[in-house]
């Protein structure tokens, strides 16, 4: 029976869509992590700060511009006053624009001459997906992201007129959701090219390309006041977000990708891709799930990655396969983590995908000669079709009790706490180090140094100086406050000793370890991660010592003392200096030099740096001691070296000993020490 007229299928597939990610929210309240990094830029900027993270601070923090600029629509629409209102506005935004992308869906795979049954496999298969129906809802920019790439696939498909048009502002509108988001938009382009056409009436390659062109243009137009706009405002159209991550993806190469793609299809059944990642839960990698649920995702992937190798296959549907199956060669082999939030985009190419096989192949075993097999092959692609649509409404229901348990206990139980007990024991201007920005930067609204540096210039310059090894960064930043889980204190505690004990001390623990483990989830690891933290605070400010005239080095003038050896050192890094005062009568000095073991044992490794003992007297400077260590090469440099010799006597009663270190070639790890100096 058919639907009344004034309720036609794309309407009820929106409605049945927003109703579910709707669900979805106000069972879970689920806000991620990564919203309240953007929404306090967002916030910023309603209250004139401008699109700052820390006002007075042009960082690009984030990088979406719809999704830092809606949620500052949506704290402007509700007065500012309210943080949870603004959240919900937004929610309410992402819904819609995820049940617009099934409206989009649907329509698009309808009028490519599919069958109604496979038009609403396709938006079924999207909508009842428990990642797309949370980053959709919980403050992320997902839900735009899928209504830009199925009005992408609607504008090939389907626009009856003005094709260019639509096609670039559809692109236009995945550029300003996600700056990669060209990644989707040249797979989407190469497959339309590459297989003809999208609509009945063939198209020719020479149209085909001129339509791409034509779109090309009119998505660069449309991009392009943003692009601009973030270039005179931050310095540069690349969001701070992504130089801050650019050395943890080091090495990849055009090769390295093309040999992923080549080999995607041989290598998704090993778990060594991330194919399966369109249709399993929130961080599925580090939970034992069902291998029979695992398999199905890996079967169902594999059909969506090689569906574009099928010449009987729809035009549309072949280039969604050839998206899909980029998208997770570049997912597979470029991200240092194929993090949860990527996967809806390659989810909605999936769904195009199985919804135009299963039309395809309804469409021909439909009864007529030897019907009984037909109808027997029919069956078996509509009981494919069930167990996949129930596997995702499983799945649905298990990462909403998941998320729901996350919000409750972790987000708020946890890390928004932390958030709230440092605005309220910290001063303003006090700088926090921790890896998770979002709770706990917005609910401090202290200055914050996270890793690898989203927020932070002066973590990347660090990262730069001095490798990624969290001690030397805690030691080159100095911050007031650092919030550590038991993995990274550990990870510090293997690198210096002494870092937590003497220069760092605990001060409060954030545990919801025993909330976790009652937790009735599908599973913990979700709760577990981020149940424990202990909160530590600087205990050094200065260093006083009567010998110390002045520090400097390119983090600053502390000089943070530790133990190598038994041997207490001062830590400076190349190049710096560091000026003692020599005390009167004194005529020999003896001091010790050289590296903290983690800057040749770990990585990366120091590449050296020459130590000098100058003698200033006045307008006199002289060499007293001079010698260049490269322990990662030289055994023999390891460990504390000693100076020792006369000093010249002094005729001002002035005398200063000036102890420099150059680097190397580089400034990669090159924390030096000094000892503290004997003079006699």
């Amino acid at each position: 029976m058919s639907l009344p007229k004034k309720f036609p299928a794309p309407v009820v597939a929106f409605l049945l869509t927003a109703a579910l990610a709707l669900g979805f929210a106000l069972y879970t309240r689920h806000a991620w992590e990564d919203y309240y990094i953007t929404f306090r830029t967002s916030k910023n900027l309603v209250q004139g700060h401008g699109l700052v993270f820390t006002p007075g601070e042009r960082v690009h923090s984030f990088t979406s511009p719809l999704g830092v600029l809606l949620p500052a629509l949506a704290c402007w629409v509700t007065g500012g006053n309210s943080d949870d209102a603004a959240l919900w506005v937004f929610r309410g935004m992402g819904a819609a624009a995820l049940a617009g992308a099934a409206s989009l869906l649907f329509l698009g795979t309808f009028r490519l001459g599919g069958n109604r049954t496979a038009a609403w496999l396709a938006a079924g298969f999207m909508a009842l997906e428990a990642k797309t129906l949370d980053f959709s809802t919980n403050g992320m920019e997902t839900g735009f992201l899928l209504l830009f790439i199925a009005y992408t696939f609607w504008a090939l498909a389907a626009a009856p007129r003005n094709q260019s048009r639509h096609l670039g502002a559809a692109w236009a509108g995945i550029m300003w959701t996600r700056p990669d988001g060209f990644i989707y938009i040249g797979l989407l382009g190469a497959g339309y090219w590459l297989f003809n056409h999208f609509a009945r009436e063939r198209q020719d390659r020479r149209a085909a390309f001129l339509l791409l062109v034509k779109a090309s243009l009119i998505c660069t137009l449309l991009y392009l006041p943003w692009f601009v706009w973030a270039w005179v405002y931050y310095g540069s159209p690349v969001p701070h977000t992504i130089i801050a991550k650019a050395s943890m993806n080091a090495g990849r190469t055009p090769g390295g990708f093309l040999t992923t793609f080549v080999l995607l299809p041989f290598r998704l059944w090993t778990g060594q891709t991330t194919v399966e990642g369109a249709l399993m839960p929130t961080y599925y990698q580090a939970v034992g799930w069902s291998s029979v649920l695992l398999y199905t995702a890996r079967a169902l992937g594999a059909v969506a990655t090689l569906a574009w190798c099928w010449p009987g296959l729809k035009p549309a549907t072949r280039a969604a396969s050839l998206a899909f199956h980029g998208a997770h060669a570049y997912l597979t082999y470029f991200p240092y983590f194929p993090f949860p939030w990527y996967f809806p985009a390659t989810g909605i190419l999936g769904a195009i995908v199985w919804g135009g096989v299963a039309g395809h192949v309804l469409d021909h075993l439909k009864a007529g000669p030897g019907s009984a097999p037909r109808r027997a092959g029919r069956y078996l692609v509509g009981a494919a079709a069930a167990w996949t649509l129930l596997l995702e409404g499983g799945f649905m229901v298990a990462s909403a009790v998941q998320m729901k348990a996350k919000q409750e206990i972790v987000y708020t139980g946890n890390l928004r706490r932390i958030g709230e007990w440092l605005a309220k024991n910290a001063q303003p201007t006090d700088y926090v180090f921790m890896e998770p920005l979002g709770y706990i930067g917005y609910f401090s609204q202290l200055r914050t140094d996270d890793y690898p540096g989203l927020s932070s210039p002066r973590m990347v310059a660090a990262r730069r100086a001095g490798g990624n090894g969290w001690s030397g960064l805690l030691l080159a930043l100095a911050p007031e406050w650092a919030v550590l889980r038991t993995s990274e204190a550990e990870r510090i505690n293997s690198e210096i000793p002494e870092l937590l004990t003497k220069f760092y001390g605990a001060v409060q623990v954030f545990d919801v370890r025993p909330q976790a483990a009652a937790a009735r989830v599908p599973d913990h690891f979700m709760l577990n991660f981020d149940s424990y933290f202990t909160v530590y605070r600087r205990i050094f400010q200065s260093f006083e010592d009567v010998e110390v005239l002045g520090i400097q080095h390119q983090f600053g003038t502390d000089a943070p003392v530790m133990s190598i050896d038994g041997t207490r050192v001062r830590l400076l890094h190349a190049t710096g200096t560091m000026s003692l005062r020599v005390p009167a009568g004194s005529t020999h000095f003896e001091i010790s030099y050289g590296f903290p073991a983690n800057a040749y044992q770990g990585e990366p490794k120091t590449d050296g740096a020459t130590f000098r003992v100058l003698w200033a007297d006045g307008s006199q400077i002289r060499t007293l001691a001079t010698r260049t260590l490269d322990p990662a090469a030289e055994p023999g440099d390891r460990g504390l070296q000693t100076f020792a010799g006369d000093l010249p006597p002094s005729s001002t009663g002035r005398a200063r000993l000036l102890l420099h270190t150059d680097r190397g070639k580089t400034a990669t790890n090159d924390w030096t020490c000094w000892s503290f100096c004997v003079f006699r």
